[in-house]
């Protein structure tokens, strides 16, 4: 009974052991300029793409500024061949980001929508911006 227990308790602290994971190294603040990373950013509604859209950046914060004031905006553009708008904001550093978007949609006149961003290494990223009605 003896040699059993202790196998049953070897097995369990290897589970352990094994088991364990480190936690992501995600920078949880900064941001902004002066890195090497690209975010690119698509504005959709229900699916479709809004082409006539600005998209806004702010920089250090998952939340839209309260001032109303980002850092840097972009218009949307298709790219050559392409059918998905797109503003690209570059040289960005890993950090914290907060996306706006306004723009104009056939069927709802204007859509606006907003999303936190987190860039955890400084590399090229693409992500969709859900828009909503008024």
């Amino acid at each position: 009974m003896k040699a059993f227990n202790s196998i049953v308790w070897i097995l369990t602290i290897s589970l352990f052991v094994t088991g364990c994971k480190k936690t992501s190294a995600c920078i949880s603040s900064g941001g902004g300029t002066g890195g090497s990373g690209i975010i690119s950013v698509s504005p959709e509604h229900y699916g479709l793409y809004i082409d006539t859209c600005t998209i806004y950046i702010k920089y250090g914060t998952l939340d839209a500024p309260a001032n109303g004031i980002y850092d840097d905006s972009q218009v949307c553009h298709l790219p050559a061949g392409d059918t998905v708008p797109v503003a690209t904001f570059t040289n960005l550093k890993a950090g914290l980001y907060y996306f706006y978007g306004y723009g104009h949609h056939v069927g709802y006149s204007y859509v606006s929508g907003g999303k936190p961003y987190t860039l955890c290494t400084e590399k090229t990223t693409n992500i969709f911006l859900t828009t909503y009605a008024p």
